[in-house]
């Protein structure tokens, strides 16, 4: 009997190696393998993404037209501006225009007489004192002083070399090497220097020589004084 037993017990581990399982009984204490879960994010939509398009869209448009709308303001500002010195038409197009607001044509070129050594060299503003001069096109600012009998002048000289003076001047808002744009203020009416009241002398040099008839070269560039 015990040969058998002996024999059966043989089997029993044979049959347990064969398949590969222990025949040690579990700790108490054994922890259980743990159990890793990876969460997989989900694709995005095609709906999503389209929205998201769409808002950035919609705000970049939004932006768009604030721009558009400030512009717009900024250009109806501008040509009133323009309008009040000679300028009618489109704003972005303006090259030159009157020096003054308001004022009244006084002595012209050419003249002669006992007011001046030669013949007269530009055209004269008759204005109130400290009334506001503007740049009549676009240039840069090449002078300011007292000139003797023109008192204090600035010379405005433009990109194709033309020199405009301002004449018999109360002050000056503007400084030498200061670039200027058409309309922007440079100084003030006044009766400085050879003046028997306040008014502004303009000349016009073409690059910086004889001067030629202001009102004439107005009117060449489409103004009417």
């Amino acid at each position: 009997m015990s040969h058998l037993l002996r024999r059966a017990g043989l089997v029993v581990v044979v049959v347990a190696a064969a398949a590969g399982l222990s025949l040690t009984a579990p700790r108490a204490d054994a922890v259980a393998p743990e159990t890793v879960v990876r969460e997989v994010a989900a694709p995005r939509s095609a709906a999503l993404d389209l929205a998201e398009q769409v808002r950035e869209r919609q705000q970049t448009l939004a932006t768009l037209n604030r721009q558009a709308d400030a512009r717009d303001r900024a250009l109806l500002g501008r040509q009133a501006v323009l309008a009040t010195y000679g300028y009618v038409g489109d704003p972005d197009a303006a090259r030159v225009v009157l020096p003054l607001a308001s004022y009244g044509l006084s002595a012209g070129f050419g003249l002669t007489g006992p007011l001046w050594e030669a013949e007269h060299g530009g055209q004269d503003f008759s204005a109130s004192a400290g009334e506001p001069l503007v740049a009549v096109a676009a240039g840069e600012v090449t002078d300011v002083a007292y000139a003797g009998p023109y008192g204090l002048r600035t010379i405005l000289t433009l990109p194709d070399g033309t020199e405009v003076w301002y004449c018999h001047q109360t002050d000056v808002s503007v400084q030498v090497g200061q670039l200027v744009d058409v309309a922007e203020a440079i100084g003030t009416v006044g009766s400085t220097g050879n003046s028997t009241g306040p008014h502004l002398h303009l000349e016009v040099r073409p690059d910086g020589a004889d001067p030629v008839d202001p009102l004439e070269w107005l009117v060449e560039a489409g103004l009417t004084p």
